[in-house]
């Protein structure tokens, strides 16, 4: 498809009808209600406590001090804040697919993949699944996104450097995992070769100190400043690396490919050291590959020092801000393949992808039944 096709109003209704459907999926979720989990109980007893005397309590009347307060805090202005919060997601899902947009336009210049590649992102397992419970992922997953927005657009207008500030900071407060974000960001800015060392220094540096103000406040005060059972300083950081580091590659492998175990882990290495040669050392000159490189190894290896073992059923949760690079790196190398051959080859290989596609696009109507099933029997339980 001709570049110019981008442009169609045939091509942006296919980016509004897949849209649609991410909504459509969600809605039918949660068709009888989000689905809870005990963070979920968290979240709204922390908003309701402190729309009502400014103190962010647990269910059980102790402090709210494991998780970041933004959430919260924006649930807190809503008198329902489930309801309010299906219009939030709304919001940000139609964020979402502007921004993914944009950034594949920097990459992918053949609309069919562009389409394949919003597909992926928006109605995969992963898109899904934190639109249907009460979680904060999917704003803390639009404020990264816009966050990347800035960072790549830095050359054009400088004034988005201070866009870059706010967006981090909010990531921050949203969730603790800003901090493996932020952290990529402020990397890739200091290695950013068109600014003097000076500058970069002083970029990144600025950076990390504004982004992560705030959840450094945040943790400090529930340390030493409430009754709360809460030190972020005697956490076992480092303790369970190597079984968290199978758990991450076995969660990026299933992302790709319908494996899991020790071939979920081999596809997990694969992918990961095929992103960190792609992204980080042979496009080195390409500044938007160079920064969605760095900042998905920041991410991920910000969760290997994480105390405890992750709960091999969050990991899909915990990496779905990843999902949309990974799908990003997948359809470029199709790109490559796809750009130098004739129209009948090209044929074959948009079929092929098109196949791939069937995996993570059953696996969210799969998991979307079932959520939808427990959401209902809950609410008939009632």
């Amino acid at each position: 498809m001709r570049p110019s096709a981008i442009k169609s109003p045939f091509f942006w209704s296919v980016c509004l009808i897949v849209l649609l459907v991410s909504i459509g999926l969600e809605w039918y979720g949660h068709a009888c209600g989000f689905l809870v989990t005990s963070d979920s109980l968290q979240y709204l007893s922390a908003a309701h406590s402190f729309s009502k005397n400014g103190k962010f309590l647990s269910p059980d009347g102790s402090y709210y001090s494991y998780w970041p307060p933004l959430f919260p805090i924006i649930l807190s202005f809503f008198k329902q804040p489930q309801i309010a919060l299906e219009w939030i997601n709304v919001a940000c899902k139609m964020v979402m697919t502007l921004i993914l947009l944009h950034i594949v336009t920097l990459f992918i210049n053949d609309a069919i993949l562009k389409i394949i590649f919003l597909i992926a992102s928006l109605i995969s397992v992963h898109m899904a699944m934190i639109s249907v419970f009460v979680w904060s992922e999917l704003i803390f997953m639009t404020l990264v996104f816009m966050n990347a927005y800035f960072v790549l657009h830095l050359n054009k207008h400088p004034s988005n450097f201070y866009w870059l500030l706010l967006t981090g900071f909010l990531a921050c407060i949203q969730r603790n995992a800003g901090l493996f974000w932020i952290s990529g960001v402020c990397l890739w800015l200091l290695l950013y070769s068109p600014f003097s060392l000076k500058a970069r220094v002083l970029k990144s540096v600025i950076c990390f100190l504004v982004c992560t103000a705030g959840l450094w406040g945040w943790n400090i005060y529930n340390t030493f400043f409430l009754p709360a059972d809460f030190n972020f300083y005697k956490h076992d950081f480092f303790a369970y690396t190597p079984y968290n580091l199978i758990s991450t590659l076995n969660t990026l492998g299933k992302m790709v490919m319908p494996f899991d175990g020790i071939a979920g882990i081999l596809v997990g290495i694969f992918l990961v050291v095929a992103i960190f040669i792609q992204f980080i050392l042979f496009k080195k000159s390409d500044r938007n590959a160079h920064f969605l490189g760095i900042v998905f190894l920041a991410y991920m290896m910000g969760f290997l020092i994480m105390p405890g073992h992750l709960d091999i059923f969050e990991m899909d949760r915990y990496f779905s801000v990843l999902a949309p690079i990974v799908y990003l790196f997948i359809i470029s190398l199709v790109q490559e393949k796809v750009q130098p051959i004739n129209l009948t080859k090209r044929i074959w290989i948009y079929v092929i992808v098109f196949v791939w596609l069937c995996y993570p696009v059953t696996r969210t109507f799969r998991n979307v039944q079932a959520w939808h099933e427990r959401s209902c029997n809950a609410d008939m339980s009632r």
